[in-house]
């Protein structure tokens, strides 16, 4: 009887949950919660969660905070819930208040937990952002909480958003693997779950979803590993729990990666275009054309398999995009091949800020975007090839080929370029630092970015 109950008490608490975190009342609230420096220096993950609950208890009137599901290592896999137009929100009008307070009291009734959820077209507007994924990522990371940064302690300049548009964001994906590139190995990119049977430990958490998952690369020991089976991994189990109860209202997906400096959009496993690439090539364009304004750096854009030069079977992104039928769904690759998967310190808040300016105009194009996308009017998603093996070596960016031997190439004579990158970069900081020592400026509406001197905009907000 007693093994008996502990082997049911273990089956309850593997069970994920999408559950609050629960926030005391406003005028109970007595809690003071330290803020951690999040634009200028990379978060350890007890600091990340601190940050988190400082924005639910500072903002609670807009801003939920959500436990997705446990890590191997039982780290908390956490989603923070930007909700504009919640019926707590007392800066929204009492009839917005009311309509809000009727349509979450409908859901509550329902016994769901999570998120709210709402049938009908008009209600699809969630944002989901997802960063950390990849352990050795960490601009990923920062970047996100960046978003979370503009999104709340900067929400004046951002309501036009707001207004439209619901924001689920996970910071960070992969916990486990994330403190372990940090303490013991820079380089490390999956998980920390140890695979049966071997001495490896860790699976690629972004093959692990059940989108022609049988394609990706069998062998443990390779960085990118698809696991056991598709959703193997705890942490692909609490993101598909949240995605799926999601995706009647999900607008446009976006999942953070490094450091190819591109902007990309499905298919991965497949050379083949989408139904819609029109559309979403135009979403990556409209990112690309508002970093570039910003200040000066150019990102690519296109297909994952075009721009990497190999297929990638059992993304996020193809199963949001392929599965879930999510209007539109990007990768965007935080620069650069030259800064590594983590820049200087000094970057963190330059990147995080452009980044930012072409993430709040791809939010802005999806809304614009999202009646002239029918997906339920699209022929079948294309299978891979019958005849290739997607080996699934590849990264979301073609800059990981150090994970994997290969013969060696021909070197191609190329022109030196006149500038390198990290020329580029150290101008982009000084110009930013130009515009903080100058006179003060107007404040700029920033509903649309304005092109002053080449390779100047608005500076960091």
């Amino acid at each position: 009887m007693q093994n008996t109950t502990k082997r049911a008490k273990k089956k309850t608490r593997a069970a994920p949950k999408v559950t609050q975190v629960p926030v005391p009342p406003h005028n109970a609230r007595r809690v003071i919660i330290p803020r951690p420096d999040v634009l200028h220096t990379y978060l350890e993950y007890n600091q990340i969660n601190q940050y988190l609950e400082y924005i639910v208890h500072k903002y609670s009137n807009f801003v939920k905070l959500y436990t997705l599901g446990l890590t191997h290592e039982r780290r908390e896999v956490r989603a923070l819930e930007i909700n504009w137009n919640n019926p707590d929100n007392v800066e929204l009008s009492s009839v917005m208040r009311l309509q809000a307070a009727k349509m979450a009291d409908v859901y509550r009734s329902t016994g769901a937990k999570g998120p709210l959820v709402l049938p009908g077209d008009k209600n699809r507007n969630i944002i989901f952002i997802e960063a950390g994924t990849h352990a050795r990522e960490w601009i990923t990371v920062s970047t996100c909480l960046n978003c979370i940064y503009q999104l709340t302690e900067r929400y004046t300049r951002n309501i036009e958003v707001l207004r439209n548009l619901r924001f689920i964001i996970v910071p960070l994906v992969n916990p486990d693997g994330y403190e372990y590139s940090r303490t013991k190995n820079r380089n490390w990119r999956k998980n920390r779950r140890p695979q049966k049977s071997t001495k490896i430990v860790g699976a690629d958490c972004n093959r692990n979803y059940d989108i022609f998952w049988e394609c990706g690369p069998v062998r443990t020991n390779r960085n990118t590993y698809k696991g056991e089976r598709p959703f193997s991994e705890p942490e692909t189990r609490a993101m598909r729990n949240i995605l799926d109860s999601l995706a009647p209202n999900l607008l446009f997906f976006l999942s953070l990666h490094s450091y190819g400096q591109s902007i990309m959009y499905p298919w991965g496993y497949c050379r083949e275009a989408p139904y819609h690439w029109r559309e979403l090539h135009t979403l990556a364009a409209t990112g690309r054309a508002a970093i570039k304004t910003y200040n000066g750096r150019e990102y690519r854009t296109g297909s994952i398999s075009c721009l990497t030069k190999r297929t990638i079977a059992g993304s996020v992104v193809d199963y949001v995009y392929g599965v879930l039928k999510a209007p539109l769904a990007l990768v965007m690759e935080l620069p650069s091949r030259e800064l590594g998967f983590q820049p200087p310190v000094e970057m963190i808040s330059q990147i995080g800020h452009e980044s930012w300016f072409g993430i709040r105009e791809m939010c802005k194009s999806a809304f614009d975007l999202r009646q002239s996308i029918k997906r339920d009017e699209e022929p079948v998603a294309p299978r891979p090839p019958a005849a290739h093996n997607t080996s699934g070596t590849g990264d979301t960016n073609a800059s990981h080929t150090s994970d994997i031997k290969k013969k060696p190439l021909k070197k191609k004579n190329r022109k030196r370029s006149k500038r390198s990158l990290l020329t580029q970069h150290a101008e982009i900081l000084e110009l930013q630092q130009r515009h903080m020592e100058a006179a003060k400026m107007p404040q700029r509406s920033l509903t649309a970015p304005m092109r002053t001197r080449r390779g100047q905009g608005d500076g960091p907000s």
